[in-house]
């Protein structure tokens, strides 16, 4: 992390400081991410509550709608830094627009007619968010007339989406998820298209990576507070007990999957990448990639809440925290495949049958014990990582072997030395 300034940076007007390549991640930077997973637990709450068959397509919309105020933030601090001058101020009140929408996230979708319209005012909070990252993207470009170009062709979907925002919570029910579900679609759709004018850059690529890997972790660390929480006042019992321990094995497993065999790769080919090719993995790889990672993230912390209220009565575990926990695990290994194979142009077969089985888990258990599910989707993820640890390492010795044997003594499938004349 950076804290730290080697010498002075030159200011532009307002106090606007560009970063250079070296620039990682500021302190004030993890306060807006501790913002922005605030959120997201908020959007927790709102599913925790009965909402009936449309809750997770409305939870979905909402931490897509989060992880877009999220990412453009990120971007933004990869230009310049967040924590002087004129930024400083603006991110300081996209902080209080998301801590807002944060607070009014369990009633998106209710109306009570009071002093306070829930919807109205996180659509509000939405647009508000979004006129302050064109406002700071604009101090960003002042010397850069291309991204000045590119962010007014950004204007264009970001209009229509806030427009469908305010409109949508002003008619509520299900217009209102309709119209909130065509606004990320113009966001991501339409963000995406504008970017083929190429006017977005990825100064410092450590930043970035170093970025998304910190909001992993600490979203994960969200699905621990819902283990520990969720067993509420019951930890004396030895079931609530080995389903918290359980929960705790499940996360940390996760976030080796993505920590110790894939964030480091990843990383290493976006420095590597010429600037075009930089900034479209960034955006494919981490804005895109990343979004169904943190997703997932959210669905298992869900279904660990769920199961471990009722760890210790033996009830069966129903339909709702069953698939809130295997789907959100099979989503995240999903999503890291995804990561990997535009970041690195690599497939691997265990997590793909991991999801498999965590279908299997979810259709056979459901109507079993909450332990037993959890018990279950741990060993599964366990075997998939165990099996890409070692599938890592006997790769990692084979290039190794190569290495270390001289051309001469190399042999092709043939069995022919290579180098040696073929006879």
């Amino acid at each position: 992390m950076d804290t730290t300034t080697t010498r002075p940076q030159a200011r532009g007007a307002l106090g606007v400081v560009p970063v250079r390549s070296s620039h990682r991640v500021t302190m004030f930077e993890i306060f807006f991410d501790l913002v922005f997973v605030f959120a997201i637990t908020r959007v927790v709450a709102y599913l925790e509550q009965d909402h009936g068959p449309t809750a997770p397509v409305q939870g979905l919309v909402l931490l897509l709608l989060l992880w877009w105020a999220w990412s453009a933030f990120t971007w933004l601090g990869n230009r310049v830094r967040a924590d002087r001058g004129f930024v400083k101020l603006g991110m300081v009140a996209a902080m209080a627009g998301l801590f807002l929408a944060g607070v009014v996230a369990p009633g998106a979708w209710q109306p009570d007619g009071g002093p306070i319209d829930a919807p109205l005012v996180l659509a509000l909070a939405f647009a508000a968010v979004r006129v302050t990252y064109v406002l700071l993207f604009r101090a960003a470009a002042q010397n850069d007339p291309r991204l000045r170009t590119q962010i007014t062709l950004d204007l264009v979907p970001q209009g229509i989406s806030s427009v469908l925002l305010v409109v949508g919570a002003v008619l509520g029910g299900t217009t209102q998820t309709v119209l909130w579900s065509c606004a990320l679609l113009v966001d991501f759709a339409g963000g995406r298209i504008t970017s083929g004018y190429r006017g977005w850059r990825i100064v410092s690529p450590g930043h970035f990576v170093e970025r998304h890997g910190l909001v992993v972790i600490i979203a994960f660390g969200e699905t621990l507070v819902a283990a520990g929480t969720g067993a509420g006042d019951r930890v004396m019992r030895w079931p609530v007990v080995a389903a918290a321990s359980l929960g705790f094995l499940l996360a940390a497993t996760l976030w080796s999957a993505y920590a110790a065999r894939l964030a480091g790769a990843a990383g290493g080919v976006l420095a590597a990448a010429s600037a075009r090719r930089r900034a479209e993995l960034a955006r494919d790889g981490y804005a895109l990639g990343h979004a169904p990672v943190v997703v997932g993230i959210v669905a298992l912390a869900l279904g660990l809440r769920l199961l471990l209220a009722d760890a210790d009565d033996g009830a069966p575990a129903g339909w709702t925290a069953t698939a809130a926990l295997t789907g959100g695990v099979a989503l995240y290994l999903l999503a890291l495949e995804l990561v990997r194979w535009v970041m690195l142009r690599e497939l691997h077969a265990a997590p793909m049958l991991g999801v498999l089985a965590l279908v299997d888990v979810a259709v056979g258990t459901h109507t079993g014990p909450a332990l037993l599910v959890l018990g279950l989707t741990t060993a599964v993820v366990v075997t998939v990582v165990a099996v890409e640890q070692v599938g890592t390492r006997q790769t990692r010795s084979r290039r190794r072997s190569d290495r270390a044997t001289p051309p001469s003594s190399r042999h092709n499938r043939d069995g022919h030395q290579i180098g040696a004349p073929m006879s």
